[in-house]
């Protein structure tokens, strides 16, 4: 369930930074801290489902996007959704 919410909401919301995606997950009960927000990141990153950008300017910040493989899953999952 964390692993597509995180997804929509990357897919929602361009460049989103970390901290934004940790308020957001917080918010949600997706997550208990910074830890689980940071395994299910780098899973999607991992998969290809996610970009990762970090920046060099000060202060350091990453940001995240939906790959064309990321948006390719979330409408198979969407479909899926819709049979339940």
């Amino acid at each position: 369930m964390g692993f597509y919410d995180i997804l929509l909401h990357v897919k929602d919301n361009p460049n989103v930074h970390y901290n934004e995606v940790l308020k957001h997950s917080l918010e949600k009960g997706i997550v208990g801290g910074r830890a689980s927000i940071t395994i299910i990141l780098n899973g999607l990153t991992g998969l290809g489902l996610l970009d990762r950008v970090i920046s060099q300017d000060r202060p350091i910040r990453t940001t995240y996007n939906i790959t064309e493989k990321g948006n390719k899953v979330l409408k198979h999952l969407k479909e899926l959704e819709s049979l339940f």
